[in-house]
């Protein structure tokens, strides 16, 4: 005879915490009706000894009124295991309870009641959640006509534990997410797919689960690293029902609210901390001991007693009681129930920006990933990148420029032809940094490009930490790294390099970079191979221009206080380009009596020193004549003689290259890749540093004395720049990124 319930208990190393579950789940079968024929399937799934040893021995004793089979299986893979039990039970329904926790005694009795008059396709639940073991919480089950898709995507709202018809789990399979693919949990999506499918979720009034939270292992550790896999989540949206959302928008401002105040009093309290221990100092042990005591019981203690302690129902009190003489390390839960903090869905931001990317996104093949898109050298990069995608056929009319950070600094005019571009919202800061991280990876999952190129884009970066290995199983993915930014007195960092794990480098196809010296050094400091760090010399200009024979640097001999030499130098005024190291430039120019003028050209850095430095500037004669757009070629560089470059850490400047294509000699400090580019005496004048004032002023002068050397430096550094630095070159090497 057919049975009318299968119970199926999906264990895998649980050991002797298995028992307490089987005796729980033998209560419950126990009181369903003497008319109801049921079964226990125990599903093994690369079970342990004392796992296998502890379920053997359950069938042994013969302490359960109903046939007990054993299914092992070697999948190691939680939504397979529950698959093969939905194929090897015989019930007309079937419930799902997880090896290490308890259910109320009427659990399934009431659910089988509720499913045998019920004529829609559902699926039950317990009532509600008790959480015990390393976290205590209660957690009360929503209907599906009480919440959204939006809710579904932030939060799981269904234990894994179930109770439907046998055939809802054939007709919905659970999907495999292995935990070396690091997907899960396998029991949300399936709650994401079988509402997708039209089934509705609903809990069994009056009935309680037991969910076990360990301290290490388990599910629920395991899954700390987990990430749901792409799901159709447009079909998703149109499944669920619409809810009001004024009242969500203004619970989230209110919460946020709170936890800024949160914050706060906790900044005070640590900030305050010291200074309390100091003053109280000269008490003795014993006074403080009593003087904290007495804080306690009129701040704390009085607070309490002015609350009536909330009465527990009498049914809820029964199922606790009974709950805990299965498993005694429930007590402590179940005492302190009537303050157990309630878990509520989430509610931010975290949905609709997820729902918000992955359609602006959808369809997008290759992929830039950028803070900004403005004028620096990285920006100029990753355009470089999304234009060379964007004529490649394979991607061509399916290539985006992702920007994570700042819309303000964006300047869309520069995005290419043929490119889209998409913007993070602002609203994307207000999540925690772990719920970015998430949002991020979760949107490029949804979207699977079939490339991803980081161009210094930290979000990405941070995103990999925690799911490279399965961004990585998805998409082909390059970082950037050109150069390292300095901190304090000048210690280097960079978004790759600041973790200190970087297991997700196993996960990536490589790191490029735009020279020699920058790849030998990110080689050997993250032990990778040669093979797994590029080096892209990057097109400064297309279509490359031809020689200038007649600017001022190719042609002018003599130089007075009318005809001063004029020097430009256009980058970003912040410390790593060194203009504390022109100023001083400029004043050994003028006590030398050098007719030089410079002009800078730059965006300014906002910082505490700002006011301080622009003074500086025209305290010694500098010319600040603002930021700008469209690169070198946008200024008059045939009015100038000579290009100064003063960094202190550099990858390789295309600032630099672009001089060269334009004919104007460039006098730089020889660090990171510039050596790459600038043969000293041959394609231009190097500095050992950017505090050798009088290399600077004496390149300066060496340039001023002889035309010659100038017109030979001018030629040698165009034909270098034009043969490694043009685009057809640099096309070649992005086809191989594919």
């Amino acid at each position: 005879m057919r049975p009318t319930l299968s119970v199926a208990i999906n264990a895998h190393s649980e050991g002797r915490l298995l028992r307490p579950t089987l005796r729980s789940v033998a209560a419950a079968i126990a009181t369903v009706s003497e008319a109801t024929e049921c079964e226990l399937l125990i599903v093994l799934d690369k079970a342990t000894p004392e796992t296998l040893e502890e379920a053997r021995k359950w069938v042994e004793s013969d302490r359960i009124d109903a046939p007990v089979r054993l299914v092992e299986v070697e999948f190691g893979d939680a939504g397979a295991s529950r698959n093969a039990a939905a194929q090897n039970a015989r019930g007309l329904y079937l419930a799902f309870i997880d090896g290490d926790d308890l259910v109320s005694s009427n659990y399934l009795a009431d659910g089988l009641h509720l499913l045998l008059e019920s004529d829609e396709r559902v699926i039950l639940h317990p009532g509600t959640v008790v959480s015990f073991g390393a976290r205590s919480t209660i957690w009360k089950i929503l209907p599906t006509d009480t919440v959204d898709a939006f809710q579904l995507i932030r939060d799981n709202l269904w234990p894994s534990s179930s109770i439907s018809l046998r055939d809802t789990y054939l007709e919905v399979p659970y999907r495999s997410t292995s935990p070396e693919r690091g997907f899960g949990p396998e029991d949300w999506l399936w709650n994401i797919e079988t509402s997708i499918a039209g089934f509705a979720h609903r809990p069994v009034p009056g009935t309680m689960f037991f969910y076990r939270v360990r301290e290490s292992g388990g599910v629920n550790n395991r899954h700390l690293r987990s990430i749901l896999p792409g799901f159709d989540i447009d079909g998703l949206v149109r499944a669920m029902p619409r809810q009001e959302t004024t009242a969500i928008v203004t619970k989230s401002t209110q919460r946020r609210s709170r936890d800024r105040l949160k914050r706060l009093l906790r900044f005070g309290y640590k900030t305050a901390l010291p200074l309390i221990r100091l003053l109280l100092g000269f008490l003795t042990q014993g006074q403080k001991e009593r003087l904290y005591a007495w804080a306690k019981d009129v701040y704390v203690n009085r607070g309490r007693r002015a609350k009536r302690r909330p009465v527990v129902p009498q049914e809820i009190v029964s199922a606790l009681k009974e709950a805990c003489e299965i498993e005694p390390a429930l007590s402590w839960t179940a005492n302190g129930f009537a303050h157990l903090s309630e878990w509520h869905p989430h509610v931010d931001e975290y949905s609709p920006l997820l729902f918000s990317l992955v359609k602006q996104l959808r369809g997008t093949r290759a992929l830039v990933a950028v803070p900004w898109v403005g004028i620096g050298g990285a920006d100029l990069v990753s355009l470089n990148y999304a234009r060379a995608l964007a004529e490649d056929d394979r991607f061509a009319g399916n290539v985006t420029i992702l920007a994570t950070h700042i819309p303000s600094r964006t300047l869309r005019h520069l995005i290419p032809p043929g490119v889209t571009f998409v913007q993070v919202p602002e609203s994307f800061r207000e999540l925690t940094p772990n719920q970015q991280r998430r949002l991020l990876a979760h949107a490029l999952l949804f979207v699977r490009p079939e490339l991803i190129l980081s161009i210094n884009c930290f979000d990405v970066t941070n995103s990999l930490q925690l799911y490279g290995r399965q961004l990585g199983a998805t998409s082909r993915i390059y970082l950037s790294l050109f150069a390292f930014d300095r901190i304090g007195d000048g210690y280097p960092t960079n978004p790759i390099t600041d973790d200190g794990q970087r297991e997700y480098l196993d996960d990536i196809a490589g790191i490029l970079t735009d020279n020699s010296v920058t790849a030998g050094i990110v080689s050997e400091m993250l032990a990778l191979g040669e093979d797994q760090v590029r080096v892209h010399h990057q097109p400064a200009l297309d279509p490359i221009p031809g020689f200038r024979p007649g600017t001022r640097a190719f042609n002018n001999r003599f130089f007075s206080e009318k005809n001063p030499f004029t020097v430009i130098w256009p980058h970003r005024l912040d410390k790593e380009k060194r203009p504390d190291s022109l100023i001083k430039i400029s004043h050994m120019l003028q006590e030398e009596g050098l007719p030089v003028e410079i002009h800078v050209h730059g965006q300014q850095v906002l910082s505490s020193d700002g006011k301080t430095l622009m003074a500086s500037l025209a305290e010694a004669n500098l010319k600040y004549l603002g930021p700008y757009t469209g690169g070198l070629a946008a200024l008059p560089t045939e009015n100038y003689h000579a290009l100064l470059l003063t960094s202190e850490s550099e990858g390789l400047p295309l600032v630099l290259v672009q001089s060269m294509l334009l004919g104007l000699p460039v006098i730089a400090t020889a660090v990171g890749g510039v050596t790459d580019i600038i043969k000293d005496g041959e394609t231009g004048l190097l500095v050992s540093n950017p505090d050798d004032t009088a290399g600077f002023v004496e390149a300066i002068r060496h340039l001023m004395s002889s035309l010659e050397d100038r017109r030979s430096i001018i030629h040698s550094a165009y034909d270098f720049a034009a043969s490694q630095h043009g685009w057809s070159t640099f096309t070649k090497l992005v086809d191989t990124l594919a």
